[in-house]
């Protein structure tokens, strides 16, 4: 069942061709992301880079696309192709971005859906930040900053009109009512370790909301001819059980997870469904003709509205400012400069 609380505002049937558009997406090797990817290939897009830390579920994603029906995909087909990374490492995200970069002339999709799901235990990143956080929200600023001039050499050299950069997050970003960066960083726990867990991916499903708006602003402001052609938004796939819902066992045990895990298979929304969202903010004329910036989108293509801490625009820059800190503590101060980015610009 596609879920009962479900608006269709969007067919992925009235997705248009992607002829010889080239996209990335990240974690597109499983999930949400797989799905994504195979209607990527459905409406003919010339090439997916996949962005992910497991080669062999890549690869196991590849056989599925495979066979597919109206995939083409043969055994020597470079339509896909498999980018190793740590999203949670900022010096892994830096690599993954230069092998792009040097692997392809244009950009005109970048798809943010990699993430970290609740996770009980409470780890750090190698550069101490921790890890939903890193993966979910500072890997993908990173990421998107490296690729931005790929993204402006598209359309500035008139390989396309536009760009798109669609990130996911979820609603239950309102489990999140404030974000303090200082615990960001913190060697321990902020919670109980009974709601810890929920309330840091909450919080990292805040920060992809925040970074959306941050970024969508900073490029309608921003100096380059392109910037006002690339259009940044963020969206909720709906309540769809992939493998991250296993970490629900940790919480109500096996049999109080299984529960949960065939209720939502039930009422929530099907894995087409969860997709459909992606692609239209991706590929739909509409976004385009409305000027549709730094929106919030709910199953399936239907803007939302946020809690008011994730519409906060203070608060966005200080996070976004806050992260770039990070990215050059770890990658030095010109970073940005070294990869084509023009800080003075906004971004």
């Amino acid at each position: 069942m596609s879920g009962f609380f479900t608006y269709r505002n969007f067919s992925l049937q009235d997705t248009p061709p992607l002829d010889g558009k080239v996209a990335v997406v990240t974690g597109g090797q499983a999930g949400i992301g797989e799905e994504i990817v195979a209607q990527l290939l459905l409406h003919n897009v010339r090439k997916v880079y996949i962005v992910a830390r497991s080669k062999s579920k890549y690869l196991r994603a590849q056989e599925t696309w495979r066979q597919r029906h109206g995939i083409v995909l043969s055994e020597d087909d470079d339509r896909v192709e498999f980018i190793q990374c740590d999203l949670g490492d900022i010096k892994s995200v830096k690599d993954a971005a230069e092998e792009i970069t040097a692997k392809t002339d244009r950009l005109d999709i970048l798809i943010c859906n990699a993430g970290v799901g609740v996770a009980p235990q409470y780890k750090r990143s190698p550069q101490n930040i921790e890890i939903i956080f890193a993966t979910n929200c500072v890997g993908h600023q990173v990421l998107v900053t490296l690729l931005l001039p790929l993204l402006r050499r598209t359309i500035n050299q008139g390989k396309a009109q536009e760009a798109r950069i669609v990130v996911t997050s979820s609603s239950f970003h309102s489990f999140c009512r404030k974000l303090d960066l200082n615990l960001l960083t913190s060697p321990n726990r902020p919670k109980l370790a009974m709601v810890d867990g929920l309330w840091r991916y909450a919080r990292s499903k805040l920060g992809n909301i925040l970074f959306t708006r941050e970024l969508a602003r900073r490029l309608e402001q921003g100096t380059d001819p392109a910037d006002r052609h690339i259009y940044a938004n963020v969206f909720f796939p709906g309540n769809i059980v992939t493998d991250q819902w296993n970490s629900w066992d940790d919480y109500f045990g096996k049999i109080g997870g299984s529960i949960m895990r065939r209720l939502f298979s039930l009422i929530g929304q099907s894995t087409q469904d969860g997709a459909a969202t992606a692609i239209y903010l991706a590929a739909s004329q509409a976004i385009r003709e409305t000027g549709t910036r730094g929106q919030y989108f709910i199953p399936i293509a239907t803007p939302c509205k946020t809690t008011p801490i994730a519409a906060d625009m203070q608060l966005a820059r200080e996070l976004w400012d806050w992260i770039n800190a990070r990215a050059t503590d770890t990658l030095g101060s010109n970073w940005q400069r070294e990869a084509g980015v023009d800080p003075s610009n906004g971004i």
